[in-house]
């Protein structure tokens, strides 16, 4: 069995907690408690056959403030970042963060672009433009709804292949 660190790392209150309760426990709460720390909960997929457990590191909501520490990255084999689709200014926080993470990582780490609350799409700040800019900067992203649970399978699922090397490398 395969045991892969993934971080999540965003701006306070994207849905990080969210997104992991709901691919490790399939649940979802409307109340948003600020998770001090580092929260690290596990789940089991299956890739080609394999086994692999994915430690989802979920450390507090990185505001300007509060850089995200070494240690929390450290020996990840894949970060997420996530952006909240109701609030441009999460996704120059995750820009951000990426800058910091390289700098720990380098660039070789796969990563994966998280827009969380597609079922808020009326009310969205980021656009369709703007997720391309990503995409076209070589990293992949996707449309996720932790309220829902529309994405979030798919993120993770394919986090896991990425990391066994069972698919093609999401860019850094």
């Amino acid at each position: 069995m395969f045991n892969k660190k993934i971080c999540l790392v965003g701006a306070p209150g994207v849905g990080k907690t969210s997104l992991v309760q709901r691919f490790a426990n399939g649940t979802f709460s409307y109340r948003f408690r600020p998770q001090p720390g580092v929260n690290i909960e596990r789940r089991e997929v299956a890739v080609d056959g394999d086994s692999v457990q994915l430690m989802l590191w979920d450390f507090q909501g990185q505001d300007e403030m509060s850089p995200t520490p070494t240690s929390f990255v450290d020996q990840a084999a894949a970060i997420v970042y996530v952006v909240d689709g109701t609030r441009l200014e999460t996704l120059e926080r995750a820009r951000k963060l990426k800058r910091e993470t390289e700098k720990v990582l380098g660039k070789a780490v796969p990563s994966l672009v998280l827009f969380n609350k597609s079922d808020l799409a009326e009310r969205w700040q980021v656009t369709s433009e703007m997720i391309g800019k990503v995409e076209a900067g070589g990293t992949i992203s996707l449309l996720t709804s932790c309220k829902e649970g529309s994405g979030v399978d798919t993120a993770f699922n394919l986090i896991a292949h990425v990391v066994t090397g069972k698919t093609a490398v999401v860019a850094a």
